[in-house]
């Protein structure tokens, strides 16, 4: 028996995905005008996720990583898929629950890779973010079916297909912050809920959680490597 489809609240305009849209590219002028988007000197100065860096207690980077893209056609393929994926994510969350999944997503892409991917190898970019909007639609599709297909359906399915395509045929691309990303995405819809949803406190109490679980997680992947074994 599936969950009864509440009517949705749509907003109409969609500022936080734009305004991370130009200031994506402001950045991405900044490293070019540093020395390069691809130098990995530049990209290190600039905040990119390093496993040696985050491990002596820069957490930082593991947000400044996700405003950070190396090179013209990395830049060009998440500014793409955050533009559809964003559009409709936002108009359904609204602007305030759209930040707040794109910026836990971003987080948990960045801490999923710093603990499983190559500690030596420098990440950057909006793609755990932006799966993570994925992960929101996909609670959304769960929820409200119906509505999904019309909403979201052809825009997702065609994001998620390209960056799945792109991700299992580059060797450079960090599949692990895809997974984290989505899980993070989905984890923080399921704590938000839609704007039209009513307020519980069993999702306020998951939503406490979850805030608490994504701390200890960017502070245990912050420590060293073996104080971490040795725990």
């Amino acid at each position: 028996m599936g969950y009864p489809e509440r009517p949705l609240s749509i907003q109409r305009t969609a500022p936080a995905t734009y305004t991370l849209l130009v200031v994506n590219g402001i950045i991405f002028g900044l490293l070019e005008a540093s020395g390069g988007s691809q130098d990995p000197l530049v990209l290190l100065k600039w905040g990119a996720k390093f496993g040696p860096a985050i491990r002596a207690g820069e957490a930082w980077r593991l947000v400044t990583s996700v405003f950070l893209h190396s090179g013209l056609l990395h830049l060009a393929a998440n500014s793409y898929s955050l533009y559809n994926l964003g559009n409709v994510t936002e108009r359904l969350l609204g602007t305030m629950r759209f930040t707040f999944v794109y910026l836990l997503s971003g987080i948990w892409g960045s801490i999923v890779s710093t603990y499983l991917s190559d500690p030596m190898v420098l990440g950057v970019g909006a793609s755990g973010a932006i799966f993570g909007l994925a992960g929101c639609l996909f609670y959304f599709g769960i929820r409200y079916p119906r509505h999904f297909a019309v909403i979201a359906g052809s825009r997702f399915i065609l994001v998620v297909l390209l960056n799945l395509f792109i991700g299992f045929t580059s060797p450079l691309i960090d599949n692990y912050a895809h997974i984290g990303g989505l899980f993070g995405g989905f984890v923080s819809a399921c704590a938000l809920g839609l704007p039209n949803e009513p307020r519980t406190e069993k999702r306020s109490l998951f939503r406490i959680i979850f805030m608490v679980a994504t701390l200890i997680a960017a502070s245990m992947v912050s420590r060293p490597l073996a104080h971490r074994i040795l725990m």
